[in-house]
């Protein structure tokens, strides 16, 4: 039986003993989801939306937009279930040069600079306030991606247990701090209203209003684009077809129950004209609501959630160009006869550290929301191509029908408002799609001729 038709790939390996379990699968889907975004993107919502009701709404929206990808990406896995992600499931189910441009996002959109923005925030939120500096807080986001790397490095069970104790830390104060805001705070700090001349109502009013709205939700599903991460090992895992889309599911919806008190807290607990346009927003919220020991707890606990995202996309980036190598649209030099790809994990980590000293997650988050949700529609559709692709792969059931569509008809009412919205973004992001088919057309010239 070929690749394409489910079968082992080129190259495959055993799974091993110590391959991913359901406990891995999920904390890998909870690292990569609760990152930077949670924690800044509420303040940007506000000032575009104007009232905390709206922002809740478009954070519900986005939850269930996830919830749908899960299932989808779930329904891609148990038909394909090896490594690789968006490219494998598109240069399989679709075609290679659609399969080569996923993988070109995944380079520099899915990991590279999420990677370099989430070592940033560690930084950031890591680094005492009396000795920060510009030097200090790059040479400790340089610091973070080493110290991951390292630990991929030394062994699977290594990277992988270190990852799952700082994701299992993070829940705790996540927790510690939801509980302590809702149950050990006063009703009088909490001073969450509309802005000032702006509608009160939470619904939006007009086609305009949800063109607004719409288009706000492509900075907050970036918080939410983590959900599919189990995907990129599922070559790696144990029973893939069972415990990758079961992980997925149960991951999305805590993360997702996780974003809503959260953000509830960070808009309803300090005035809105202290969070409006606010990046650190989560920091202002606790210090309003419980004072300084709320906001050391939540300047701890956003450290350790940033210093999580790096571990997992480490993990999860370099068996995307592993795959690309095996299939020989990347380098041969990514290739790897050990468990992990080894060689990969190195040069996602040199990127990543040479993308520390430009990206800037002000910047990044409409970007890489919108190429990240464009690129994931591609993925999804590809399951209209199994049956042809693969004609012994059980046929669609009715709610993998439901969560395609449903994933498809969010993610093009975001890309449709952001046009007018992000125009920038938008523009940039159809560049990163035409400049990944021009690289894949001088790749395949240059493979042809070398034949």
């Amino acid at each position: 039986m070929s690749p394409a038709e489910g079968g082992p790939s080129p190259g495959a390996k055993p799974v091993s003993a110590s391959a991913f379990g359901l406990p891995t699968l999920a904390a890998l889907v909870v690292a990569n989801m609760i990152g930077a975004g949670v924690f800044t993107s509420s303040g940007y919502s506000l000032a575009a939306l104007g009232n905390p009701g709206r922002v809740m709404l478009a954070w519900w929206v986005c939850g269930l937009w996830a919830l749908c990808g899960a299932v989808a990406y779930g329904s891609l896995v148990s038909r394909l279930p090896m490594s690789g992600g968006e490219y494998l499931f598109l240069s399989r189910l679709v075609h290679p040069a659609v399969g080569f441009l996923a993988g070109w996002i995944s380079v520099f959109a899915g990991f590279t600079a999420p990677i370099a923005a989430a070592a940033q925030g560690a930084a950031v939120y890591g680094v005492p306030s009396g000795v920060e500096s510009e030097l200090t807080l790059t040479l400790t986001a340089i610091g973070v991606i080493c110290v991951a790397t390292l630990c991929h490095l030394l062994g699977l069970s290594i990277g992988t247990g270190v990852q799952n104790a700082i994701v299992a830390a993070k829940l705790i104060l996540l927790a510690v701090i939801i509980v302590w805001a809702f149950f050990f705070s006063s009703p009088d700090v909490w001073r969450g209203a509309p802005l000032a001349d702006r509608n009160p109502h939470w619904l939006p009013e007009s086609p305009a209003a949800w063109t607004v709205f719409v288009g706000s939700m492509s900075w907050i599903a970036l918080s939410y684009t983590g959900f599919n991460a189990a995907i990129y090992v599922a070559g790696e895992s144990r029973d893939a077809r069972r415990l990758v889309p079961r992980a997925m599911v149960l991951a999305t919806v805590a993360v997702t129950v996780v974003y809503l008190l959260l953000n509830y807290v960070f808009v309803y607990g300090p005035p809105p004209e202290q969070i409006e346009g606010e990046q650190r927003v989560a920091a202002i919220a606790g210090k309003a609501i419980g004072g300084s020991g709320l906001a050391g707890l939540v300047r701890v606990t956003i450290t350790l959630a940033m210093a999580s995202s790096v571990f997992a996309m480490l993990l999860a980036g370099p068996r995307v160009y592993q795959r690309m190598a095996d299939d020989g649209v990347m380098p041969k030099l990514f290739r790897s006869t050990g468990a992990a790809p080894n060689t990969a994990i190195w040069v996602q980590a040199g990127l990543s550290i040479v993308a520390v000293s430009v990206a800037n997650l002000l910047q990044l988050m409409k970007y890489l929301g919108l190429t990240l949700s464009a690129c994931g529609a591609l993925a999804v559709l590809s399951l209209w191509w199994v049956r042809r692709k693969i004609p012994d792969a059980a046929p669609m059931r009715w709610w993998e029908t439901s969560a395609m569509n449903g994933y498809l008809l969010i993610t093009l009412g975001i890309l449709w408002a952001s046009r007018t919205e992000h125009v920038e973004e938008f523009v940039a992001m159809l560049g990163t799609f035409a400049l990944g088919i021009a690289v894949y057309a001088i790749w395949s010239w240059r493979e042809s001729k070398a034949d």
